[in-house]
């Protein structure tokens, strides 16, 4: 345990993924989590002492409403938050149905304010907290036939912003996590049909390889814990180095 131990942690799509690393990082290192899925039986895991799962939809309001009551009656407050569901669509611009469009915005970008709403009531009577969004680098440009997941993510990352201006008065921090390429199972299609674009995408970024969730889940926990004090408005890439460049010349290959 650290110095910040006790401290509450409700997070969203914990049941896999970078949600479920960020979980059982926070649970070793800093306290109790509460993990919100679709599945309630992706979150069975979370059934312990100092722990408790909820099925739910993170799109409805009386869900996330009901996670966060769950976290202040099983142990007393809500100190951080994470919204890391999320889903992705693929398809051309005047090809992709719009129903799935609205799909996507409906968990990537609602879904995230219902969350915010929902939490944001508990941190203010914890006396403060934080609030930590996953976005992607693909909410900062363009992407072939991915347009519908990089307008949602563009949209978490200044929803984040302006949360951040609006509850900073109250002690409540809002950040994002924008990873890059990372092996999750929402990036398990790409690695397993896809194998050219899952080389392409490595060939991309200046360190030649994908990020591991642990990875990613580290800079979340940061954000999260009172060791960003100072930190609010924050968008951090965790990428590989993916926006540090332009898309005009490919890296360097790495050195053997």
């Amino acid at each position: 345990m650290t110095e910040h131990s006790g401290l509450v942690a409700l997070v969203t799509g914990a049941g896999s993924g970078l949600g479920r690393a960020f979980a059982e990082l926070w649970l070793d290192r800093h306290g109790p989590v509460v993990g919100l899925d679709v599945v309630a039986e992706r979150v069975a895991w979370l059934d312990g002492p100092d722990r408790a799962g909820l099925g739910g939809d993170v799109t409805r309001a009386e869900d996330n409403e009901a996670a966060v009551r769950l976290a202040e009656e099983r142990f007393g407050r809500l100190d951080a938050v994470v919204l890391s569901a999320g889903i992705t669509a693929w398809g051309h611009v005047e090809e992709l149905d719009l129903a799935v469009y609205d799909r996507v915005m409906d968990v990537n970008v609602r879904a995230a304010v219902l969350g915010l709403r929902a939490t944001a009531p508990a941190l203010r009577r914890a006396g403060g907290g934080s609030v930590v969004l996953l976005s992607s680098v693909s909410g900062t440009g363009g992407e072939p036939e991915h347009w519908a997941y990089c307008t949602s993510k563009a949209a978490v990352s200044n929803l984040a912003r302006s949360a951040a201006v609006d509850l900073a008065r109250d002690g409540i921090r809002v950040n994002v996590v924008a990873p890059g390429p990372t092996h999750t199972d929402l990036t398990l299609p790409i690695r397993q049909s896809a194998p050219e674009k899952y080389e392409a995408l490595r060939a991309s970024l200046p360190m030649q390889r994908w990020g591991e969730q642990e990875e990613v889940a580290e800079a979340i926990a940061f954000l999260a814990s009172p060791a960003s004090s100072f930190i609010t408005a924050a968008v951090l890439p965790v990428d590989g180095g993916a926006t540090g460049r332009t898309a005009l010349l490919a890296p360097p290959a790495v050195r053997e």
